[in-house]
């Protein structure tokens, strides 16, 4: 088992009992799964085993209504209609229930195409239970979920991205963000006072004096990004200015430049798509 919490592989089930650290998702992943079950309760499936290889995490969630409708999904297609019903049988008859499917399962009907087996835990819930989670998640806070013998699981508050700068290159960079689902603030001054440690900080200026007092005012925030654009020459100088306004070798170092996946991007759109990958790339 590894520090990723990898299923170990038994004759009889998949087992993912323990692990050294806890599942990590996303708010993109789960927070839409727990809003629907806050407003009324209904049955949480979760990803809790995995052999072999597969796509989504342990702690993946999918939601089945009151009403039969579902929200999320944990394969693409491949079981959430069977997961369904069994989750209108839970509700009826009991509070929670383990299923195979791929690999091993009993269902000969259903097979996962990747070759893989997954074990998927099905628990009835109250809107109750899910609230606490959903309230950090506003705070932009952890929310660990803790629910029957499902494995405790950590939701990320949406990553946030705080754009600055001028030109077509930051209006590019923010449509893109915003439609990919990033919760974007584009400003040409940026209102920094309440960025966290899932914030990532952007900047695009051509007059590169005018990042000096926004760069300052950056490193003393958490972001767990910060870059300019530029070439390395002008990232030098950048550095150079700050470092003469006395901060620290050590704070400097935070501040990327180039900025971007793809080496030197000549049109806003690919650097729009070179930065947004970085900038996930470095999500903790």
């Amino acid at each position: 088992m590894n520090e990723r919490y990898q299923a170990m592989s038994l004759p009889d089930r998949i087992v993912s009992a323990t692990a050294p650290k806890l599942p990590q998702l996303p708010a993109s992943d789960a927070q839409s799964v727990l809003a629907a079950l806050a407003e009324g309760g209904g049955v949480l499936a979760m990803l809790t085993g995995i052999e072999g290889r597969f796509y989504r995490p342990i702690g993946a969630m999918m939601a089945v209504l009151p009403d039969g409708n579902q929200v999320g999904q944990l394969s693409g297609g491949c079981v959430e209609g069977d997961i369904g019903l069994h989750a209108t049988q839970l509700a009826a008859v009991g509070e929670e229930t383990t299923l195979r499917y791929g690999a091993g399962s009993p269902f000969f009907d259903i097979r996962l195409p990747c070759g893989s087996g997954i074990e998927v835990t099905l628990l009835r819930v109250s809107g109750d239970q899910i609230l606490p989670a959903l309230q950090d998640l506003a705070q932009r806070r952890i929310a660990t979920l803790e629910l029957g013998s499902l494995p405790r699981v950590q939701v990320q508050p949406e990553t946030r991205i705080v754009v600055t700068g001028e030109g077509n290159e930051a209006a590019a960079f923010a449509t893109l963000a915003h439609a990919a689902g990033y919760d974007v603030f584009h400003a040409a001054i940026p209102e920094l006072e309440t960025v966290d440690e899932f914030t990532s900080i952007v900047l695009f200026f051509h007059d590169h004096q005018r990042e000096t007092a926004i760069l300052e005012t950056a490193l003393k925030s958490p972001a767990f990004w910060i870059g300019a654009q530029g070439s390395r020459l002008s990232q030098q100088r950048r550095l150079d200015t700050l470092r003469d306004r006395g901060i620290a070798e050590s704070q400097l170092s935070r501040i990327r430049g180039p900025i971007g996946l793809i080496p030197q991007a000549r049109d806003a759109r690919t650097l729009a798509i070179s930065v947004l990958a970085e900038i996930a790339a470095a999500r903790p």
